[in-house]
């Protein structure tokens, strides 16, 4: 029985691409940690790996330039330009470097994500875009982290290999962005919570796994890495703490992911905790930004 066939008969998902699966897009920055006026730029390149997890799970990339201030595209910048995935607009904005750097990466966001609302997110971290004055309010969002859970190409893995891998892979890499981009709205719309949390946690456990499977086919290094996503919307807001027997901060258990990684000591989790949340901004209940940090290889 071939693989397809198998999965059919035993995942329900499989397969299923959700109906409103359009494409997304993400705000990319080389990585550069910005405090008042205080500017570090540890790279004017887009980070190897940042890019790569970055195409794996999206669709257009978007990384803003300046007048005043530009870093020339790289080898793999110009690749992507050229197939029609990145893009660099220029924005003219007045002040320091710091400054400049800064409002350009949150006006390209804003710009696209009031054109096309919940298409566009925010790539941020530590090999991306650190704003520590940025336009977020601590307390007002909620953080979905998933642990040990998903599969990501090294830095080494040409381009075009990931390419290719989601045209083979789409469904699977579709379902799971699906499921983070879902997982407030549907819970905050039931009127079983509680049950309603159990079940989609099911469902991105399973969606984790699939994708760590299909990585370890990969003939191309792949660590199994943690993915962050940042909502603006407290928690607190879809989550009542009454009546769950569970607490922010007390994460749920991916037996499926874990058991896909088979790696020793290797337990895969999620965990949704209280987190920034945008200021003074109408958003769907989707993702805003996205952060990944590497665990181990996956072999």
């Amino acid at each position: 029985m071939g693989e397809a066939k198998r999965r059919k008969q035993i995942e329900p998902n499989f397969g299923r691409v959700p109906k409103d699966a359009g494409y997304r897009g993400l705000v990319v920055s080389p990585p550069i940690e910005i405090e008042g006026t205080h500017l570090v730029v540890k790279s004017p390149n887009l980070d190897p790996e940042e890019l790569r997890f970055a195409l794996l799970f999206w669709d257009r990339l978007v990384w803003p330039s300046s007048r005043d201030i530009h870093f020339a595209s790289g080898p793999d910048e110009t690749f992507l330009e050229s197939a029609g995935i990145l893009t660099r607009p220029e924005y003219t904005i007045w002040g320091d470097a710091a400054q400049i750097i800064a409002r350009g990466q949150i006006q390209a966001y804003q710009n696209l994500e009031n054109s096309e609302p919940g298409v566009w997110a925010l790539a941020q971290g530590e090999n991306s875009f650190i704003w520590k004055d940025g336009l977020v309010d601590e307390g007002k969002g909620a953080l979905i982290e998933l642990h040990h859970a998903i599969p990501i190409p090294t830095n080494d893995v040409p381009l075009a290999e990931i390419l290719e891998f989601k045209q083979v892979r789409r469904d699977e890499l579709l379902l799971l962005r699906h499921q983070l981009e879902s997982f407030v709205a549907e819970i905050e719309g039931s009127e079983d919570k509680p049950q309603a949390l159990q079940k989609r946690v099911a469902e991105i456990d399973q969606a984790c796994a699939n994708l760590i499977l299909v990585g370890k086919e990969w003939q191309f290094p792949v660590y199994l890495s943690n993915i962050k996503a940042s909502i603006s919307l407290s928690p607190l807001k879809f989550l009542p703490a009454v009546g769950l027997g569970w607490k922010l901060g007390e994460p749920f258990g991916l037996p499926a992911a874990a058991a896909a990684a088979g790696l020793a000591g290797v337990v895969s989790i999620i965990d949704i905790k209280s987190d920034f949340g945008l200021r003074s901004a109408k958003r769907p209940m989707s993702p805003y930004r996205y952060a990944y940090q590497i665990h181990q290889e996956l072999r």
